[in-house]
């Protein structure tokens, strides 16, 4: 039985420049609520990443990363 993958920061999209810095992940800032909506959506799609809203102006975005042994198929 595989493990539960392990969500990974991938992103942080505010419109609050005082809410977040540093850290690992890209952040993306924006003028508005409307454009952090906007750039957070195109960049889910692109990567099929989790949004999810920290309701302090800031969405963080998370992936998925496996946490069990990786399984290669050879043929």
């Amino acid at each position: 039985m595989a493990d539960a993958p392990t969500p990974v920061m991938f992103a942080v999209v505010t419109t609050n420049r005082k809410a977040v810095g540093g850290g690992m992940a890209p952040i993306f800032y924006a003028d508005s609520v409307q454009e952090r909506d906007e750039i957070a959506k195109w960049l889910s799609r692109i990567t099929n990443c989790i949004v999810h809203d920290l309701h302090d102006g800031s969405l963080a975005l998370t992936v998925n990363q496996p946490t069990g042994p990786s399984h290669s198929s050879q043929g």
